[in-house]
């Protein structure tokens, strides 16, 4: 019995499934969803829109066990399963201010 060959992973950094939920502010909307995978440098997340390649938007998510993130991105890519962002700053939610 044959199987289908697997598709080349090409990403320098590897990709954790991860399922949190996530805001993303695209313009003057807002959309809400959730984390299919995260990595350092991109996340795929579930949406119930398909956004248009090339949209700035800011992502709003806690990993597990992590801290409430802000994350600048773009729409690198969209599949049929969800939008593939790429990371520009990533900056922690509500930060602190200096004491």
């Amino acid at each position: 019995m044959e199987t289908a060959p697997q598709p080349r992973e090409f990403r320098r950094r590897p990709r954790s499934r991860v399922s949190c939920p996530v805001t993303v502010e695209a313009g003057n909307r807002i959309f809400r969803g959730e984390t299919l995978n995260l990595g350092p440098s991109g996340a795929k997340l579930s949406l119930d829109e398909r956004l248009q390649e090339g949209t700035a938007a800011t992502l709003h998510f806690t990993p597990a066990e992590g801290r409430p993130m802000d994350v600048e991105a773009i729409v690198w890519r969209s599949d049929d399963d969800g939008a593939v962002f790429f990371f520009i700053k990533a900056t922690p939610a509500n930060p602190q201010p200096s004491q």
